[in-house]
C-alpha cells in the first residue's frame, strides 16, 4: 500500500479484504457492505478522493459496481490506476499479495471467460493503458481455482504482463497470437510494445 489510510470505512474495506467480500459466492457480503444504497457516499469518497489508497479505491469501485450502480466516468482513469493495481497484486509472489484469483481475471483467449474484473479494465478504456503498459515487464505467478477452472487457467502459466497485453489489445483492437511458448509469448509482447510506443 502506498500511503497511511486514514479514512476509518476505507480502513474496514481493506480490512475485509477482496477474498472475504467477493471470493466466497455470497452477494451478502458486498450488499452488507452497500447496505442498500446507505454506503454510496462514503465509497464514492474513497472513489474520488486523491488520500485514498489504490487499493481502498479498488474495493470500494468493486461493491459499487457488484450492486448495479453506477460511476461516473469522470473518475474513470483514477480508477483503471486502481484496478491495474489489483492486477500487479494478484501476483502470488508479491510481498503485497492481495489475494485475488485468476478466474476473476479471466482465462484470457478464451474468448467467453474474460472475467469480471477483466471486463471493467477493457470498459475502462484507453485511461487504463498507460497503467497497463508499466506491467508488460512484470512476470509473477497467478493462481486459478477451482477444479475444472484451475485446470484450464493454471494450464496456460498466465503472467501478469500476459494479462496486461491481453487487456491492452483488447482495449486497442489489435490482435495478437497466444502461444503457450514463453518465448514467443515474449516476443508477442516486444511487438505490442513497440505498436504502442509508435502510435
Amino acid at each position: 500500500m502506498q500511503k497511511q489510510v486514514n479514512n476509518t470505512f476505507e480502513q474496514e474495506l481493506i480490512a475485509n479484504g477482496y477474498q472475504n467480500v467477493f471470493q466466497t459466492n455470497t452477494k451478502e457480503n458486498y450488499e452488507n457492505i452497500w447496505k442498500h444504497d446507505l454506503n454510496r457516499g462514503k465509497l464514492y469518497n474513497i472513489i474520488s478522493s486523491k488520500n485514498s489508497s489504490l487499493l481502498g479505491r479498488f474495493l470500494a469501485s468493486e461493491v459499487v459496481f457488484m450492486n448495479d450502480a453506477e460511476i461516473n466516468e469522470k473518475y474513470y482513469e483514477v480508477i483503471s490506476e486502481s484496478y491495474v493495481y489489483a492486477l500487479e497484486k494478484t501476483n502470488m509472489l508479491d510481498e503485497n499479495f492481495i489475494g485475488i484469483n485468476g478466474n476473476s481475471w479471466g482465462f484470457l483467449y478464451e474468448e467467453e471467460a474474460i472475467g469480471v474484473l477483466g471486463k471493467r479494465l477493457i470498459k475502462f478504456g484507453n485511461k487504463a493503458i498507460p497503467h497497463l503498459t508499466e506491467l508488460l515487464v512484470i512476470e509473477g505467478k497467478v493462481l486459478y481455482i477451482g477444479s475444472g477452472d484451475a485446470l484450464i487457467g493454471n494450464r496456460y502459466q498466465y503472467r501478469i504482463k500476459d494479462f496486461a497485453a491481453f487487456y491492452i489489445s483488447k482495449i486497442k483492437d489489435i490482435p495478437m497470437t497466444f502461444y503457450q511458448n514463453f518465448e514467443k509469448r515474449d516476443a508477442e509482447i516486444e511487438r505490442l510494445k513497440e505498436l504502442l510506443e509508435n502510435e
